[in-house]
């Protein structure tokens, strides 16, 4: 169950709402009603930035001048918090909740432990497309990804999330070497453990570390020793791409598939059962902040990167991961979570 709660509460413009949908029906929903922003991530992290954020910013573009109340259920890499929204949350358009990456995907990944169906969310949009990166601490012994083909390097993890699937994928792919100590509540924790020694290194997203660590990469004390995307980040032209290093056509398909998850970047979904003039309201709402020149400035100032994603497009994501073969994803699933 939930364990930290903070709620904003504003009073908010009535607009209107999205083209051939009555704004008076949405706010005549919405106002008086409470929406729980739920973030399946503790606080301090970059989902928890990115959630908090955006939610100061939506009040102004929902009809019916809700309150929102933002609230972190973080357990299980994200998986307790999806699991509550799609079985417990109200199916009513008062829940909205920023899922980890990866979680959305386990089910297609024969993952026992998720307890929804993908395509059953109403998916309302995400922020940006994240690419991911390994770094690793200045001390450590391994500074680029070859030395990792042959020297043991210890990563912090923080549950079944891009800081443990993506070395266990390499690790099952391409061969490298990587030892990864679990139980850091979020990347942030990871971190700090690198910071004091415990670790060498943390997986994750560039976008997280950038906006949260930027003395780290000024100051040279990280180095990054690969990304995960299909092409280079314009940030990162000296950072080799991991499918360089992939050349088993099954293996490419399977880092395909945790490119699709990083182009879902940081995925916002409503519960199954919603009524649909909810879900079209939240799907307008997002897109109304993703254009807000007041969010924009914040994003900006915060060093944090914007490429969202529509709602309806994220659902068609869903399905093309759907139609790669069972067997390729039952094992991609058990690579992700073992050496």
């Amino acid at each position: 169950m939930p364990r930290k709660i903070a709620a904003i509460t504003v009073a908010l413009a009535a607009l209107c709402g999205p083209a051939g949908f009555g704004g008076a029906t949405a706010a005549d929903f919405y106002q008086g009603k409470t929406l729980r922003f739920v973030v399946s991530s503790d606080t301090g992290g970059g989902y928890d930035a990115y959630a908090r954020t955006f939610a100061s910013h939506l009040r102004r573009h929902i009809p019916g001048e809700p309150t929102i109340i933002v609230q972190n259920m973080p357990g299980a890499g994200g998986m307790a918090a999806a699991n509550w929204t799609f079985n417990v949350a109200p199916k009513d358009g008062t829940v909205l909740l920023l899922h980890q990456r990866g979680i959305p995907f386990h089910p297609y990944f024969g993952e026992k432990s998720a307890m929804f169906v993908p395509t059953d969310f109403n998916w309302i949009g995400s922020f940006n497309s994240e690419t991911g990166i390994t770094a690793m601490w200045h001390t450590a012994k391994v500074k680029k990804f070859e030395d990792v083909l042959t020297e043991t390097a210890v990563l912090g993890g923080s549950g079944p999330n891009d800081s443990e699937t993506y070395p266990f994928l390499m690790n099952n792919t391409v061969g490298t070497k990587f030892k990864i100590v679990s139980g850091y509540k979020s990347n942030v924790t990871a971190w700090l453990a690198m910071e004091r020694g415990e670790v060498e290194g943390v997986s994750g997203s560039w976008a997280s570390l950038k906006a949260n660590r930027s003395q780290w990469i000024r100051d040279r004390q990280v180095n990054l020793i690969v990304q995960v995307d299909r092409r280079k980040h314009a940030d990162l032209p000296e950072v080799p791409l991991l499918l360089d290093y992939v050349k088993n056509p099954e293996h490419r398909l399977m880092w395909n598939v945790m490119i699709t998850i990083g182009t879902m970047g940081r995925p916002l979904a409503m519960p199954p059962g919603v009524p649909a003039e909810q879900v079209a309201t939240l799907r307008a709402a997002f897109a109304a902040t993703m254009k807000d020149p007041a969010y924009l400035a914040e994003m900006q100032k915060s060093n944090r990167e914007l490429s969202p994603t529509g709602g309806e497009e994220m659902q068609g994501m869903m399905r093309e991961v759907a139609a790669v073969p069972r067997e390729t994803l039952v094992k991609l699933n058990a690579w992700i979570r073992r050496q």
